[in-house]
């Protein structure tokens, strides 16, 4: 995430360019700002999801589930492709959803990466409690 809160000026900014040839500073300045929205952006997110006991994370998860209808499971590594996680990451998440009942794993494997799983009805439920509010934040920018 992008933390900074005090943005460089632009006079800031033509200092660096007369150093550094490869400066545009618009395109450097309109790259900032948007970094700056974005990184606002995701801590409302993150506040609402908190509020409701989720992660970003793990709300990230419910709708990937819940999206996809062309399948009635999925399997973690095919999450972790389009969440771009890391493995370890994506299992402690989906452990902690799975102990929330939030997802079911459906199949019968000692490995949990090679299980399929979905949404439950309670994840399901959640999401979409928070989808209004979710695209309203999204929405505000």
């Amino acid at each position: 995430m992008f933390f900074l809160k005090d943005l460089p000026t632009r006079e800031m900014i033509r200092g660096y360019a007369q150093t550094h040839a490869v400066v545009d500073v618009q395109k450097t300045n309109d790259a900032l700002q948007m970094l700056r929205k974005a990184s606002l952006l995701i801590r409302r997110l993150e506040r609402y999801f908190t509020l409701h006991g989720l992660s970003q994370t793990q709300f990230l998860v419910l709708m990937i589930l819940h999206r996809d209808t062309t399948k009635d499971s999925h399997l973690a590594a095919e999450i972790c492709a389009k969440m771009d996680l890391s493995k370890p990451v994506l299992s402690t998440t989906l452990k902690t959803m799975q102990q929330r009942g939030l997802i079911v794993y459906c199949g019968k494997s000692e490995d949990a990466r090679a299980k399929p799983l979905r949404i439950s009805d309670t994840g399901r439920d959640l999401l979409l409690k928070l989808l209004p509010e979710y695209f309203e934040i999204l929405q505000s920018g």
